[in-house]
């Protein structure tokens, strides 16, 4: 699914209003599906709404209390639409409303004159908006944010900042429509506040600034309203940024049949470590072993052998000979052959230290040796260090460095990933014909063909050394279990986020440690397989039924 910026997104809005679709209707069809999803938002929190197409009839009790605030704009103006709606489901309709009716245009004018006498309607001066608001929620059950759309541009004004900060302290389930007023549309930026939403639901396209932080801080969870805009005028407007839902994620599952054996869930080799970083080779193997792979090799430096041994015993490891730093010393094409013999990737990179044989040896064998690959840390530095930019035998490379290693390597321009990483992360991925992830918040991750996915989870647990070799090793596991690599890549990056929020539950993201992070990803997997197995075509991709004469 494209991203769109606030403007991008008016231009589509003008382009579909040109075609003979009116903004009113728009306007409805976005009110309509909002309030379809706040009915199920409600069910979710415990009241009782057995409804079916918004529309429709609901047989329920007219419990549901809901407080709607409005703005003077098209956000506000869906708002107008959502609380009409409600109201003529039974539910009982408050609007706090920020404008006087007179200052109302267009569309959304038309909606305020469309209100039942069912709903009331609050207009007081903005030196009553915390204290109207406070009265009101005193007995609602979820408070509607409609105050803004995606053109804000902050710093607010105080009275919004004071409503906002009210809205959040109240303690009340908040809903925000297509974006929680006081974030950025365009860069998620927040100044000073903005409404933090249980549920944000977006109309067309995903907005960049739910995605960026900080404003994805205040989302909650995401979910995009489809009010009939083409496709073809979507990628007219947009660039070739995409965003994915969850169900999305569930159909990257590699296929895994009930009548698997370790040889054909995949065998993985994972070149790592090093005496000052024998820790990162420990690490990416667990992600490795997390991942559902069949069979682990770890080759490391003989120094690390016994720890690897005793700390993994799962894997199977390859002791080589160290250079007098205690990194790997270089390997000889035969006996690089029978490590690589019979594995279907490759994971190179985590801990392996600096030494100029070592990464002569590393850079030659991505260069000559055609295997899925993952390459993370110094498989990454070490072409910084030789001054080569990276070039690979493989066709199914994905690298995965972070800021600081992807602009130290050649033919990078460091500033201009600062400035402008999105557009560099996809034309870097398109010069070098790899799946390239730039690690952060949010993960970036670029296509071979110049598509650039924003990742849409993880936060702070995963800010510590370490947690990027564990994703090494479950990129590389993906890679050997038949994943292609973009799949293994944002598979890979959502597995990872949602492990780190996982790890945090219950504790401080302070205080996670990155084994528990690798621990969560079993968890994490059991989850999305429980939801995969409730849709049918899902459940016959993951868990196809293989017959003995055929190969699993």
């Amino acid at each position: 699914m494209r991203v769109s910026t606030a403007r991008e997104m008016a231009a589509i809005d003008r382009e579909t209003i040109a075609a003979g679709v009116p903004g009113e209707e728009l306007m409805e069809r976005a009110g309509r599906v909002m309030s379809e999803f706040l009915l199920d938002f409600l069910d979710a929190a415990g009241h009782d709404h057995d409804h079916h197409a918004c529309g429709a009839d609901h047989a329920h009790e007219p419990d549901a209390g809901i407080l709607v605030i409005c703005g003077k704009g098209n956000n506000g103006g869906d708002g107008l639409v959502i609380a009409r709606l409600l109201a003529d489901q039974g539910c009982t309709v408050n609007i706090l409303m920020l404008a006087a009716a007179e200052a109302l245009t267009g569309d959304a004018r038309l909606n305020y004159d469309r209100l039942p006498a069912a709903v009331g309607v609050v207009h007081p001066d903005e030196g009553q908006w915390v204290a109207s608001f406070v009265e009101l929620a005193e007995s609602v059950d979820v408070v509607v944010d409609a105050i803004f759309g995606t053109g804000i541009t902050p710093p607010l004004r105080p009275g919004h900042a004071s409503l906002i900060r009210a809205i959040n302290d109240a303690g009340v389930p908040c809903f925000a429509v297509d974006i929680p007023s006081g974030v950025n549309g365009d860069d998620g930026k927040v100044d000073p506040v903005a409404v933090a939403a249980d549920l944000t639901v977006t109309v067309g396209l995903p907005k960049r600034g739910l995605l960026l932080a900080p404003g994805r801080d205040f989302v909650g969870d995401l979910a995009v309203a489809d009010i009939g805009f083409s496709e073809e005028v979507c990628r007219r407007q947009t660039p070739d940024l995409h965003w994915l839902p969850r169900e999305a994620y569930l159909g990257l599952l590699p296929p895994r049949p009930g009548n698997v054996h370790k040889y054909n869930c995949g065998s993985i080799l994972i070149v790592a470590g090093s005496r000052s970083f024998g820790g990162a080779a420990h690490l990416a193997g667990m992600g490795a072993l997390r991942s559902g792979a069949g069979l682990i090799t770890l080759a490391v430096p003989r120094g690390l052998e016994t720890s690897i041994r005793t700390g993994l015993p799962e894997a199977v490891v390859a002791a080589l000979a160290e250079t007098d730093a205690g990194t790997l010393a270089p390997v000889s094409p035969e006996a690089t052959d029978a490590l690589l013999a019979g594995r279907r990737a490759l994971a190179i990179g985590p801990g392996l230290g600096s030494h100029p044989d070592t990464d002569r040896w590393i850079v030659d064998l991505l260069a000559q040796r055609d295997v899925p690959v993952v390459v993370d840390a110094d498989g990454l530095n070490a072409f910084a260090r030789l001054d080569r930019e990276p070039r690979f035998a493989s066709a199914c490379a994905v690298l995965t460095p972070h800021a600081g290693e992807l602009g130290r390597l050649p033919g990078v321009d460091a500033a201009m990933l600062k400035e402008r990483p999105l557009d560099v992360v996809g034309e870097l991925a398109r010069r070098w014909r790899v799946v390239l992830m730039l690690k952060g918040s949010p993960s970036l991750i670029g296509a071979p063909d110049g598509r650039v996915f924003i990742n849409p989870n993880g936060d702070d647990a995963l800010a510590r050394g370490g947690s990027g070799d564990v994703l090494t090793g479950l990129i590389g596991g993906l890679l050997a279990q038949g994943s292609e690599p973009l799949a293994a890549a944002l598979l890979g990056a959502y597995l990872h986020g949602a492990a780190g929020t996982l790890a945090a539950a219950g504790r401080s993201t302070r205080s996670v440690l990155v084994r528990e992070i690798a621990a969560a990803i079993g968890p994490v997997f059991e989850e999305m397989e429980k939801e995969a197995s409730s849709l049918a075509p899902l459940r016959e991709k993951i868990w196809p039924i293989v017959t003995d004469g055929d190969e699993a």
